[in-house]
C-alpha cells in the first residue's frame, strides 16, 4: 500500500522523463535538452541549463524512493505528494505545447506554490530539492518568456532584439537581487547567467562606435554584472 500512496507522483514524474527524453541506466542518466526547448525568452537561457530536468527527475525519484521505503511510515505527506503530481503533470504538458509560455507559467505557479507553502520550502533536502529546482528555473523562463511576449506586441521594441534584451536584463536584475531566495534559486540563478556570459563573451567585444555596437557592450557588461551578482549571492549562501 506504500507504493499506492505515491502512485500518482510516480505516473506523473515517469510521464516528464518519457517526454524529455530522460532515462536511466547502470552507465547513468541521459537527457535530451532539446526537448525542453521552443519557449520564446528576452535572453537566451543556455541549452546545457536544460539538463536541470533530469536532475529534478532524478531527485524526485530518490525522494519517492525514501518515503516509500521509510521504515516508519511515508516522509512525503499527501500534500508534498500532490504537490509533485501537479507541478509534474504541467511540466509535462509544456513539453511541445502550443502554448508554451502559458504551460510553463503554470509549471512555475504549481511548483512555487509547493515551495512557498509546502513542506517543499526551506533548505534543500531529498524530498525538497526536485520541486526547488523546477519552481526556479521555470519561473526564469516564465518572467523572460512574458518579457518577450510582451515586447513582441510593443511596434517599437519588438523592432529590436537589443532592446528586448535590455528588458530581459531589467526583469533578470529584479529576480536576481530579490530577497527570499533560496539556495537552490541562487545556485540556478548562477548557472544560468554564468551559461549566458560564456555566451555572450564568445561573439566578442566590439570596439565599433556604431549604436548598435555599443547597445552589445552594455549588454554584455549588463550580463556581466548580474553573473557577478548571481555568484556572490551564492558564495553568500553556502558559506554563511
Amino acid at each position: 500500500m506504500r507504493v499506492v500512496d505515491h502512485a500518482p507522483a510516480i505516473f506523473t514524474l515517469r510521464e516528464l522523463a518519457k517526454a524529455g527524453g530522460i532515462s536511466a541506466s547502470l552507465s547513468g542518466i541521459t537527457s535530451n535538452p532539446e526537448t525542453f526547448t521552443g519557449l520564446a525568452t528576452a535572453l537566451s537561457v543556455p541549452k546545457f541549463m536544460f539538463n536541470i530536468w533530469a536532475a529534478i527527475c532524478a531527485f524526485q525519484a530518490l525522494s519517492i524512493a525514501k518515503s516509500a521505503l521509510a521504515s516508519d511510515g511515508n516522509e512525503m505527506s499527501q500534500a508534498d505528494i500532490t504537490a509533485a503530481t501537479a507541478a509534474n503533470w504541467a511540466a509535462t504538458r509544456a513539453i511541445g505545447s502550443a502554448t508554451p509560455l502559458r504551460d510553463t507559467i503554470l509549471t512555475a505557479l504549481l511548483s512555487g506554490y509547493a515551495v512557498r507553502n509546502g513542506s517543499a520550502g526551506g533548505d534543500a533536502t531529498i524530498h525538497s530539492a526536485g520541486l526547488q529546482m523546477m519552481s526556479s528555473f521555470t519561473t526564469v523562463l516564465a518572467v523572460l518568456g512574458v518579457v518577450s511576449s510582451a515586447a513582441a506586441k510593443i511596434p517599437v521594441v519588438s523592432d529590436s532584439a537589443n532592446l528586448v534584451s535590455v528588458l530581459g536584463i531589467a526583469a533578470y536584475y529584479a529576480m536576481v537581487t530579490r530577497e527570499g531566495n533560496g539556495t537552490v534559486k541562487k545556485a540556478v540563478n548562477a548557472g544560468i547567467l554564468g551559461g549566458m556570459l560564456v555566451s555572450s563573451l564568445k561573439g566578442g567585444v566590439s570596439i565599433s562606435l556604431t549604436l548598435g555596437s555599443l547597445v552589445s557592450n552594455v549588454l554584455l557588461a549588463g550580463t556581466a554584472y548580474l553573473a557577478y551578482e548571481g555568484v556572490n549571492r551564492l558564495k553568500a549562501a553556502v558559506f554563511a
